[in-house]
């Protein structure tokens, strides 16, 4: 019995075509370390300009709805997409992306306006930050803290094993407790925070498998529009998010 995975006639031409494309737009001097070190500034715009001509064409995320700006395709050759990238140890597909499905089911119509186009399109880059250094995967255990200011949220804590963190980001898509006196997992709130807000510092710690990234969070104000569902949603918004990560419904996209 043969179980060999052969691609379609529509597959094998459309990798060709795509292998020569890219061989026409990538960036020939740009420098990628294979080991998850940090890009340089100088790699990273490069790798910027680039991501920029795969979302116009909508390969940043081939199957998701055009309206979106995805591609629009059949998710075949969004695989062929991501393959060939993979084989020249590019960091464009995916990583930064993830939260997209949460937004899609929890965000506002506002918020699924203002953050999801522009990523798609490679205008925007997201951290996913989840975890912490004293929690691991135990992601209900986090300690980072959001209080309520007025009409604000006062956001602390400190953040690292970030998801897409290879690329500065305009964004972090990020988790907190919202109540300490609610049960855990019942007391988080996600939240979309602009990068450049004061408050937030960046470090990067080398390690010997590459570089990680470590984020504080200094009592950083933000308006209550960029919480994500209630304030008490966070956990099934992390659960979607993971769901497609390990469901690989992110790859396929999703239908409204």
């Amino acid at each position: 019995m043969d179980f060999e995975l052969r691609e379609s006639n529509e597959q094998e031409e459309f990798r060709v075509w795509f292998r020569a494309w890219l061989e026409e737009n990538i960036p020939k001097d740009m420098d990628i370390p294979p080991d998850g070190r940090i890009l340089s500034d100088d790699a990273q715009a490069k790798l910027k300009g680039f991501r920029l001509k795969l979302g116009s064409k909508g390969w940043l995320a081939p199957s998701w709805p055009v309206a979106l700006g995805g591609g629009g395709m059949d998710a075949s050759l969004g695989e062929v997409i991501r393959d060939e990238c993979s084989k020249l140890n590019l960091p464009t597909i995916g990583n930064n992306l993830r939260w997209v499905p949460a937004m899609m089911v929890w965000g506002t119509p506002a918020q699924k306006k203002e953050y999801i186009p522009p990523a798609l399109r490679g205008e925007t880059v997201t951290w996913q930050m989840f975890s912490e250094t004293a929690s691991g995967s135990d992601i209900a255990s986090t300690a980072t803290s959001a209080v309520r200011d007025g009409s604000d949220w006062l956001l602390s804590g400190r953040k690292a094993f970030i998801t897409g963190r290879t690329v500065d980001p305009d964004y972090l898509c990020t988790l907190a407790v919202t109540d300490h006196d609610r049960p855990r997992r019942l007391n988080l709130g996600v939240f979309m925070i602009k990068a450049s807000l004061p408050g937030i510092s960046i470090v990067t710690q080398s390690l010997l498998t590459g570089s990680e990234r470590h984020v504080y969070l200094d009592n950083v104000r933000i308006p209550t529009g960029c919480l994500i569902g209630d304030p008490y949603q966070g956990w099934e918004i992390v659960q979607t998010i993971i769901e497609g990560e390990r469901g690989g419904q992110f790859f396929r996209g999703t239908e409204e």
